[in-house]
């Protein structure tokens, strides 16, 4: 099982025409050398790089990309200082389901033109390398990132992360794995996309447990292992009085079958429908308390059975450090603000405060209690991010960048927050999202999240649209 960001892996694919080898001998060995100086002159924090060796041939290419795989990287960079021509790299690289940025690595800052001579030329001409590639990668329907630039420039090393952190979110969403428990919340459709393109092509798979099969894991957690939860409520949340302890250890249980599920199938995302699971009379219990601590600790999870956008939540949780699952429930008009909201599952990572437990009630087929994780977000910047699909079944992400504000809502409970987008018009600001399409399942993502999710739009062949 994945769930806390581990660092970034890049592979680094070193292109060069074979022809050279014969014309400059001496040209692979200064490539080497600029190589070598890569990972301490484009030092960033959280990503490892694996350098592969000199590529020049269609079997070297295909050699050292399962290299690159072995070492589980999240995206492979192609380097081109000189020119490599595209039908060395495309076979292999159109076949890759990888994350792919292309980069004419010349080691040439500023140009000197009484210094360009034939070295400088050959360690300096792979950006019609770049263009060859791109050109057909695209007629191929292969989906790639370009980045032009040099590692001094002062943002390089923040577009680079970028890309990486898009890279990260892409791969994550992949191998999520949802669970979905309790199906899709009857006619709520919008969340109903596991079967168009976007999600084939990605390769994104769920597994829905039959609540029988849930029962049975839940009546076969440990008391121990329910003792243990319990006593971690204890220190993490703030526990109303109101809560007693039937209702802690049916959230405990809650939390137990979930990991037994979890760790089953190497899922790291879950999609659960609080409403079979509260009116099946030998759970009664939504699980907000159980989604909420491994929302918490890195997986993904939405409500109404909507393991799509888990999976996305997981990817949001993979690239950003944390996220977390909401909804907009309300709008000030006046003031162009919006309620940000959930019944009683949020990732607490983003609280203000320490979050409480609190009492909440259900009486549809039958009247239960049970706990609420309580909170406000804290406030600064942050984006909203919404996963779905286009009509012809391509992914998209429509985001809404601003803050969480310092208001308080206090007569409210469950994990909430006052946003106030950056556009002055919320009206406009909302007609455009239900115009493009968006659903109501969102990724609240703590900072400024519109660079990353461009990139990896590009990178996973899907429309980004910023409002």
């Amino acid at each position: 099982m994945q769930n806390k960001t581990k660092n970034i892996r890049i592979g680094i694919l070193p292109g060069m025409a074979d022809l050279y080898n014969r014309l400059f001998p001496e040209l692979s060995r200064l490539i080497k050398d600029q190589l070598n100086q890569l990972p301490e002159n484009l030092k960033i924090n959280d990503i490892d790089y694996f350098i592969s060796d000199i590529v020049c041939t269609k079997k070297q290419v295909e050699a050292e990309y399962k290299n690159l795989i072995t070492e589980n990287v999240d995206l492979i960079i192609v380097a081109l200082a000189p020119y490599c021509p595209s039908g060395v790299l495309t076979p292999t690289l159109i076949k890759s389901d990888l994350p792919l940025l292309i980069w004419p690595i010349q080691n040439m800052f500023r140009l000197e033109p009484e210094k360009y001579d034939l070295t400088a030329i050959m360690l300096n001409h792979g950006v019609h390398g770049v263009q060859d590639l791109a050109n057909v990668l695209r007629r191929s329907n292969r989906d790639y990132g370009v980045i032009h630039g040099h590692w001094r420039q002062k943002d390089f090393a923040r577009e680079i992360l970028c890309w990486a952190q898009a890279a990260k979110a892409v791969c994550a969403m992949k191998k999520s794995n949802p669970i979905q428990i309790g199906g899709h919340f009857e006619d709520m459709l919008d969340l109903q996309i596991g079967s168009e393109q976007c999600i084939r092509k990605i390769g994104m798979k769920h597994k829905t447990i039959p609540m029988d099969e849930f029962y049975k894991i839940w009546t076969s957690a440990q008391q121990e292992q329910i003792r243990q939860c319990t006593k971690s409520y204890n220190s993490i949340f703030e526990i109303s009085s109101k809560i007693e302890n039937d209702m802690l250890e049916k959230a405990a249980r809650g939390e137990v079958a979930l990991r037994t599920i979890i760790e089953n199938n190497n899922s790291a995302a879950l999609g659960l429908n609080f409403l079979e699971l509260c009116n099946d009379s030998r759970i009664a219990e939504p699980l907000h308390v159980a989604g909420s601590v491994l929302m918490n600790e890195g997986l993904g999870y939405a409500g109404e059975g909507d393991w799509v956008t888990a999976g996305f939540i997981y990817a949001m949780q993979q690239a950003f450090g944390v996220a977390s699952f909401s909804e907009i429930f309300s709008v000030g008009y006046d003031d162009n603000r919006l309620v940000l909201k959930h019944w009683g599952e949020g990732n607490f990572a983003l609280a203000r405060l320490k979050p409480k437990l609190s009492l909440s009630e259900f009486n549809d087929k039958q009247p239960i209690k049970f706990a609420v994780v309580d909170f406000e977000f804290a406030p600064g910047e942050a984006t909203l991010a919404n996963f779905n699909s286009t009509p012809d079944g391509t992914g998209q992400i429509i985001s809404i960048v601003g803050s969480v504000t310092e208001d308080s809502l206090p007569k409210a409970d469950g994990p909430r927050a006052v946003f106030k987008p950056n556009g002055e018009d919320v009206r406009k600001i909302l007609t455009d999202f239900t115009y493009k399409g968006g659903s109501h399942h969102l990724a609240l993502i703590s900072g400024n999240g519109k660079n990353v999710l461009e990139k990896m739009c590009k990178l996973a062949g899907w429309v980004c649209i910023s409002l």
